[in-house]
């Protein structure tokens, strides 16, 4: 997104500092009447203490100020409200606050890229007056979109929150969800259900392909260690199991011939993954390549500290002084390969189909 679009999108947010408010008078937050508390506070102070009550009010007096006409609701929710706290550790509740907002007349902005503006901003003005608030802002849009997909956070946003502020927007959909009459369609729930399954399949086909790779590395990296250290070009992953059964095994007789039977075992079984052609792993097959891998890597790394001192050379004088002098050692091969990125793409992905959770 431009520069451009971002300042003319900020000057139409701040139109209302321009303008006098759009909204009628009855859709701001009360003020405090007489020498009483004001409604909001009253009602937050049966549940919070007096300082967080103070601070949601605040802070919804600044959001409102800030972006009057385009605020339809803000309701708070979660952990601060209903007092669960997830992590015995920690002994403070965040103040999750739901604001939705009109997003109906953008037209140059993406939904991800106003809800990132929008939440940059809203967390800028809440640090200042608590920094337990927690901003959660919806657009109006999407608020629709999860509802009719039934959403879990939206629906636990519906049915237990407490609104701060409303234009008429969210009382509304909260009753109709309190009788029953918000119901999620089949097609929504078999989605989930899809989804769900889909999201098993991704995690199970990142493990083998993870815990596969990093046993197949760990071999080759460790056999070309050896092999170039007797003079030999570091083979391919595919030539590794080759070279250490001609080179290692028979021709300086360095080693027994298992080591070369474990290092093909491992590699051929990160290429059948790999390929598809190899779609489970069990434990016990873990069990054994991962015991195969560290005997290998023991092994390889044994014949270079075997080939160096026969050399009259000392074995990791490198590591050595890198820990000497606190330097960190870059352990990342040039050959590595982002096993990751396209399922995090299908991940992220999935996540937007299931909405913000």
């Amino acid at each position: 997104m431009s520069r451009k679009t971002l300042k003319k999108t900020a000057k139409r947010l701040e139109k209302h500092e321009e303008k006098p408010s759009e909204q009628p008078q009855q859709e701001q937050t009360p003020e405090p009447q007489g020498e009483g508390q004001s409604p909001i506070i009253e009602m937050l102070s049966k549940i919070l203490d007096k300082k967080d009550a103070e601070a949601i009010e605040n802070y919804t007096k600044a959001v409102l100020s800030k972006f009057t006409r385009y605020i339809k609701s803000v309701a708070i929710f979660g952990s601060k409200k209903t007092k669960i706290t997830v992590s015995k550790k920690m002994k403070t509740h965040d103040i999750d606050i739901a604001i939705i907002v009109d997003d109906t007349d953008v037209r140059r902005m993406t939904r991800s890229e106003l809800k990132d503006k929008l939440f940059q901003r809203l967390l800028e003005m809440g640090y200042p007056i608590s920094k337990k608030i927690h901003p959660q802002p919806y657009l109006l849009t999407e608020f629709w979109q999860y509802v009719m997909e039934g959403n879990p956070v939206i629906y636990n946003v519906l049915r237990d929150g407490i609104i701060i502020y409303d234009s008429g927007f969210f009382m509304p959909l909260q009753m109709l969800m309190r009788m029953g009459n918000i119901k999620p369609s089949k097609e929504t729930i078999d989605k989930h259900m899809s989804i769900a399954k889909e999201i098993l399949a991704l995690g199970e086909n990142t493990m083998l392909t993870k815990l596969s790779y990093d046993l197949e590395q760990a071999i080759v990296s460790s056999a070309q260690a050896v092999l170039m250290e007797l003079g030999y070009r570091p083979p391919s992953p595919s030539e590794t199991p080759e070279f250490v059964r001609r080179v290692i095994v028979n021709e300086h007789k360095l080693a027994h011939e298992k080591y070369a039977d474990i290092a093909k075992d491992i590699i051929r079984c990160y290429k059948d993954i790999e390929h598809m052609d190899k779609k489970t792993f069990t434990g016990a097959e873990w069990d054994t390549l991962l015991k195969g891998a560290k005997d290998f890597v023991a092994k390889m790394e044994e014949l270079l500290k075997k080939i160096r001192k026969d050399k009259g050379e000392s074995y990791l004088y490198e590591a050595v002084e890198a820990k000497k002098t606190g330097k960190k050692l870059e352990l990342k091969r040039p050959t590595d390969i982002d096993l990751t990125k396209e399922e995090e793409t299908k991940s992220a992905e999935l996540k937007e189909q299931l909405g913000q959770r």
